[in-house]
């Protein structure tokens, strides 16, 4: 690769990565205050501590990170091109990185979606609104099918649960597998 693609491929990556945190703080300069007003932010934050919520979240998102496993193998590749901007987020960073990435993208958009939006619009209405907002998928119909189907499922573990922490700790799995696995193990 020459220096002026190797410059233009870091300064995307830098852009990609300022404009991921910045949505993200913004996510959750939108949702704290909120949930504090409602008095929810405690509510939706405690149950952290509890291992039955860990062990919900880690065994939900590995379900899901194997069900696109599963999309992986069985599709063609083409199905699962978002335009390459997972590839430029995850693709040079280190795992810790990577961490960072899948806590704060999970902490952001569940605050938002599941604690915010869904009280509004329920369950349905805000799968759909989250897969919207991953607008780069919007052109390949098994993205917005798969990410539609997790945005449900992890409404439905907030209804049935009352509390996010299992969404977020599924959210961060998913997040960090898949940009573990783009990092690591597909192409360049």
């Amino acid at each position: 690769m020459s220096d002026i693609n190797c410059d233009q491929r870091s300064q995307q990556e830098r852009l990609i990565l300022i404009s991921f945190y910045f949505t993200q703080l913004l996510f959750i300069l939108l949702s704290v205050p909120y949930l504090w007003w409602k008095n929810r932010l405690y509510v939706e934050l405690t149950p952290f501590a509890e291992l039955y919520m860990w062990l919900m979240g880690v065994g939900v998102g590995g379900f899901i990170v194997a069900m696109e496993f599963v999309l992986i193998r069985l599709l063609p590749e083409h199905h699962f091109d978002d335009g390459g901007l997972n590839q430029l987020l995850f693709a040079r960073r280190p795992w810790w990185h990577i961490m960072l990435i899948a806590v704060m993208a999970a902490i952001g958009e569940e605050l938002l979606f599941r604690g915010l939006v869904q009280g509004w619009i329920g369950v349905w209405g805000t799968a759909l609104l989250f897969a919207l907002v991953h607008t780069r998928y919007l052109k390949k119909w098994v993205l917005v099918v798969f990410v539609t189907g997790v945005g449900t499922v992890f409404g439905l573990m907030v209804e049935w649960t009352g509390h996010l922490a299992p969404a977020v700790i599924a959210h961060a799995v998913v997040d960090f597998v898949m940009g573990c696995y783009l990092r690591y193990e597909a192409k360049e």
